[in-house]
């Protein structure tokens, strides 16, 4: 064995796709920005009501949410994947 890297090379884009590989970055960094910032304000509103953290953390979505959440997660992906898409 001589450990070098035998992982083979691909290529997911040409060179010159690099703009729309940042613009996904980019859209990817704004979802998660406003993720982060809704979550934390409702965690804090959640603490001003009383509401233990705890209970959030062990929640078990029902299949009805689950369909919600499966949606939501399609749509992320259908944003961050619509900026790679060829012209």
């Amino acid at each position: 064995m001589s450990g070098a890297d035998k992982t083979p090379e691909r290529r997911i884009l040409p060179d010159a796709r690099i703009d729309d590989l940042g613009e996904a970055i980019l859209a990817l960094t704004r979802e998660i920005w406003v993720l982060t910032d809704r979550q934390m304000v409702l965690e804090a509103v959640l603490d001003e009501h009383g509401i233990d953290m705890a209970k959030v953390d062990a929640y078990q979505p029902d299949e009805a949410m689950t369909r919600r959440l499966d949606a939501k997660r399609q749509r992320l992906l259908d944003t961050i994947l619509g900026t790679l898409k060829a012209d």
